[in-house]
C-alpha cells in the first residue's frame, strides 16, 4: 500500500467510526421514543441533530485536530486543506416523527474536493463508504449500480434542498422539475432522507434521483458514492437570478461538465446513461 492509498484508508476508516459513532446514538435515541425538537415550517431541528454530530466531531478531532470541520449544527472551524463536513441526523423530520429512515453522513473534503465518504444508516446497521478514484461499498461489498428497467418503469427521487424550500420562486421551479420527471418515470419518491436514496441508487434499489438546489451536507457525500459505484450523472448550472426574477425568457439551466458535486445547482443522476439522458431532458426542460 502506498502512502496515498495508506492515508485515504485511514480517512475512510475514521470517516467510518464518526458516522457509526453519530447514528448509533440515533438508533438508541429513536428507540427511547422521546424527542426534543423544534418545529418549524419547512424544518425540524432536534436535540438529538446536535448530539450526534457532537460524538462524530469528537471521533474526527481525535483523529484530526488540525482539520476544518463543517457540521451543520455548529457550523464550520478551523481552516485546512482538509475538511469535514458532517451531516449528523439527515432525514430530522423522518425521525421527529417516527420514521425508521434516516442517516449520519461524513465526507472529507481535499482543496474543496469530496475525496472519501461514509454514510451510515443505523437502524439496518448499513454502511457505505467511497473513494474519489478508489471505487464505493456497502457493508464491505463492493458497489456496482445496475438495473434493467427502462425510465417508464423506473423510481426515481426527487430531492429539494432548502435553499428551494424557503423561496417561492425557487421552489416553483423546483415543483416543475418534479412534475416533469414523473411525468417520465414510474413512481417519483420523496423522503426527506437523501442519504437513504443514495444508497439505495448506489445499490441499484432505485433508478435514479433529481436532486434542485442541494444542501453540501448531503450533496457531497451522496455524489461521491455515486460516482464510485458507476452511477451515471451530469449537472447543470441553475441561473437563480432568472428565477427570483421570474424571467420566463431566460434559460435557468445550461450544463456543464460531470465532475462537479451539484452543489447550487441541479443535479441528475441515474444507472445507465440511457435512463440519464431522458431524466436530464425532462429536468432541463421543466426550467428553461
Amino acid at each position: 500500500m502506498n502512502g496515498r492509498s495508506s492515508d485515504l484508508a485511514l480517512l475512510e476508516a475514521v470517516a467510518a467510526r464518526a458516522v457509526r459513532a453519530g447514528g448509533d446514538y440515533l438508533a438508541d435515541a429513536f428507540r427511547d421514543l422521546s424527542i426534543e425538537a423544534e418545529y418549524g415550517t419547512d424544518d425540524v431541528k432536534s436535540a438529538a441533530d446536535r448530539e450526534a454530530e457532537d460524538r462524530a466531531l469528537d471521533v474526527i478531532h481525535d483523529a484530526y485536530p488540525d482539520h476544518a470541520v463543517h457540521g451543520e449544527e455548529s457550523g464550520r472551524a478551523g481552516e485546512h486543506r482538509y475538511e469535514w463536513v458532517v451531516d449528523p441526523l439527515d432525514g430530522t423530520n423522518n425521525f421527529a416523527a417516527g420514521i425508521p429512515s434516516f442517516a449520519t453522513a461524513a465526507c472529507v473534503l481535499c482543496d474543496g474536493q469530496p475525496l472519501v465518504s461514509a454514510i451510515y444508516e443505523p437502524l439496518p446497521d448499513s454502511l457505505y463508504l467511497a473513494r474519489r478514484d478508489g471505487g464505493a461499498t456497502a457493508d464491505g461489498e463492493l458497489l456496482s449500480t445496475e438495473s434493467d428497467l427502462s425510465l417508464s418503469q423506473s423510481t426515481v427521487s426527487f430531492v429539494v434542498g432548502l435553499p428551494a424550500v424557503r423561496d417561492d420562486e425557487r421552489r416553483a421551479a423546483a415543483e416543475r422539475v418534479e412534475a416533469a420527471v414523473d411525468a417520465r418515470c414510474k413512481r417519483v419518491i420523496n423522503t426527506w432522507s437523501p442519504c437513504v436514496d443514495w444508497g439505495l441508487l448506489a445499490r441499484g434499489g432505485i433508478e435514479g434521483l433529481v436532486a434542485f438546489l442541494p444542501d453540501v451536507y448531503e450533496q457531497y457525500a451522496g455524489e461521491l458514492l455515486a460516482a464510485e459505484s458507476g452511477v451515471e450523472s451530469r449537472v447543470l448550472d441553475v441561473d437563480v437570478a432568472a428565477l427570483d426574477d421570474a424571467d420566463e425568457s431566460t434559460d435557468a439551466a445550461t450544463e456543464h461538465g460531470t465532475t462537479e458535486t451539484g452543489v447550487g445547482g441541479l443535479y441528475v443522476a441515474a444507472t445507465d446513461r440511457t435512463k440519464l439522458d431522458q431524466l436530464v431532458d425532462a429536468a432541463s426542460g421543466a426550467i428553461e
